[in-house]
């Protein structure tokens, strides 16, 4: 356990503009009638979760885990189950429980996007969440989804930094904060988005606004919940500990929630955050004495901060994730056996929850019949990353193959943020499954481009930060060395980072020849080409604005719809269908030197 000081500032002017009013926190668990309450320093319990994306249902466990004998995870039911059990041994200790969610609630499954999220707000309401940050997903419905879902949640769902473009002002759905009354004190809540939102949903859903580096933000809020008689405060952010791509250059989201942490040193006293999909310890991580937790995603565990306060209500020691198993230190698994028992929380039991179980059946109902329809089978395990990438392979050649009614063209462009599962194991794939691995509606479009501005893309997302570019109908070399593109990204010309396109018979399409410092002489292929992308990509999406202006045609389906075509036509899929270098296919793409993947 470490011990916490505060040096806060004098007491500024009270400025009720962005916070409420205090008011009883949801799900906050005071002692049992008739139960005494355990002498001695009050605690305050904070759980966060975060990136829950529509993961109501439980799941398999993941293969580390799987190997120590746990079956299912996750699952809403489950995790209220856990809740009961840590507000009991909180209350049996004279404590409460705060419950923050880090962000992207919403998006990522039909159980949740058939209903726009309100499945996920339903389930939040019954288990007693107390206050949520509004995550770049968030938007992927439209805001008036966003707003109905905000109306719906009996949390509020926060978000301080964002504002009209060149205005101070925030949109008139977007709260910065909330007090709370927990462990017998005022509790402030600061809500923060992350700065990327603009790269990583869909451009026109957020082209009103601005997101400012939440550091400052933060900071001067902090001080007036402080001033309004707050002696706890705490932030949820949509924001993670490193960049979006391991790697990037000057990423706006490299080490974001350290900046802010960094900001608020002496202000906040716990962070939940978010966005990066990280389970975060052991060991936590601590930044200017501020805990910060991260849980994963999809809700298969949680973190917990537990806050000893003094007399006045103020932070006098903290412990992160103590106890928690796997890894005491890291998040707690939400397991629903081990080694043959009941789990437990620190001698509670831990049971699935009625009342949630029967919200999640009333939503499942509607659903199951189309989640479980088998639509093809594969031959071999579809994983993203590694060598093969098949994943990535099937989506993008997917995108370019005319399959379930889309457009045919020339090569396709498939971003590792829209690739959103790890696996889909050899043998049946079901509806449900390509659903949870491409859920986002995006519409496809076909662009028409000279390969200049081909190869132009392919270097455009690098220099954004983010992954390279998976592809279909051609391949290419990213080299960092030859022109001394990874000397500096930014500065580089064009060019001087993807060095080499070719088609897929291996015949030249650009070829870089020399550079200068301020350009580089190439040999393109000449002509029009049609390049199939989602519309996140063609609007501007993961830094490639470059692709906004082109003409365009729009697809008649969903991109989705182009894989779930795909996997029926090519039922069953092959490693050489898919181009898997381990079945004697090249590869897509040839990293040389370092400062990227």
């Amino acid at each position: 356990m470490r011990s916490f000081r505060t040096a806060f500032p004098l007491v500024l002017l009270a400025l009720a503009l962005s916070c409420a009013t205090g008011t009883p926190a949801p799900g906050a668990a005071a002692a049992p009638s008739g139960q005494a309450q355990a002498a001695g320093p009050r605690k305050l319990v904070i759980v966060g979760i975060n990136d829950t994306h529509g993961g109501l249902n439980a799941q398999p466990a993941s293969k580390s885990l799987a190997k120590l004998g746990i079956g299912d995870v996750g699952g809403a039911d489950w995790f209220a189950g856990w809740m009961n059990a840590v507000r009991a041994d909180a209350a049996e200790k004279g404590g409460e429980v705060l419950i923050l969610d880090g962000g992207d609630m919403f998006q990522g499954t039909l159980i949740s996007n058939q209903f726009l999220g309100a499945s996920v707000v339903d389930v939040y309401n019954a288990v007693g969440v107390a206050a949520a940050a509004v995550g770049n997903h968030e938007f992927d419905f439209g805001l008036p989804a966003l707003r109905a879902r905000i109306a719906q949640a009996h949390y509020p769902i926060l978000s301080a930094n964002i504002f009209l473009k060149g205005t101070d002002t925030r949109p008139d759905w977007a709260k910065p904060t909330a007090i709370v009354q927990a462990a017998g004190t005022k509790v402030g809540i600061i809500g923060l988005a992350t700065v990327e939102t603009p790269l990583t949903t869909n451009p026109v859903n957020i082209e009103e606004y601005e997101f400012r580096e939440g550091g400052p933000v933060a900071a001067k809020l902090a001080d007036e919940l402080r001033a309004q008689g707050c002696t706890i405060v705490l932030i949820t952010a949509h924001m993670g500990p490193k960049a979006e791509h391991d790697g990037a250059q000057g990423s706006p989201g490299e080490r974001e929630i350290q900046r802010v942490a960094e900001a608020v040193q002496g202000k906040v006293d716990a962070i939940v955050s978010g966005h990066h999909h990280d389970q975060i310890g052991p060991p936590p991580l601590i930044v200017g004495n501020i805990p910060i937790v991260q849980s994963g995603s999809k809700l298969v565990a949680f973190s917990t901060i537990e806050l000893t306060l003094d007399a006045q209500g103020h932070t006098t020691s903290y412990a992160v994730n103590e106890g928690a198993w796997p890894r005491t230190g890291g998040p707690q698994q939400i397991i629903h056996a081990l080694d043959g028992a009941p789990p437990q929380w620190r001698g509670h039991t831990v049971t699935p929850d009625a009342k949630v179980a029967a919200i999640l059946k009333s939503y499942d109902d509607q659903v199951v019949k189309l989640r479980e329809s088998v639509i093809g089978s594969t031959e071999v395990a579809l994983q993203k990353g590694g060598k093969d990438d098949l994943l990535a392979n099937l989506l993008a050649d997917a995108l370019r193959s005319g399959a379930g009614g889309s457009l045919k063209a020339d090569f396709a462009f498939q971003n590792t943020g829209g690739i959103r599962v790890a696996e889909i194991a050899q043998g049946p794939i079901t509806f449900g499954q390509v659903f949870d691995l491409y859920p986002f509606d995006n519409q496809q479009v076909v662009l028409s481009l000279p390969m200049t501005t081909v190869r132009d893309a392919l270097e455009a997302i690098i220099r954004a930060g983010k992954p390279a570019m998976r592809v279909s109908g051609l391949r290419y070399t990213v080299d960092w060395e030859r022109f001394g593109a990874g000397k500096d990204l930014k500065k580089a010309p064009a060019g001087a980072l993807v060095t080499e396109v070719v088609d897929d018979q291996g015949k030249p399409l650009c070829e870089t020849k020399s550079c200068t410092q301020s350009a580089c002489e190439s040999a393109c292929r000449e002509g029009t080409f049609t390049l199939s992308v989602t519309d996140f990509l063609a609007n501007g999406g993961d830094g490639l604005t470059l692709l906004k202006a082109l003409p365009r045609k729009i697809g008649p389906v969903l991109s989705r719809d182009s894989v779930v075509g795909y996997v029926k036509e090519h039922s069953p899929l092959t490693p050489k269908l898919l181009g898997s270098i381990s079945a004697g296919a090249p590869a897509r793409i040839t990293m040389v030197g370092t400062g990227g993947e």
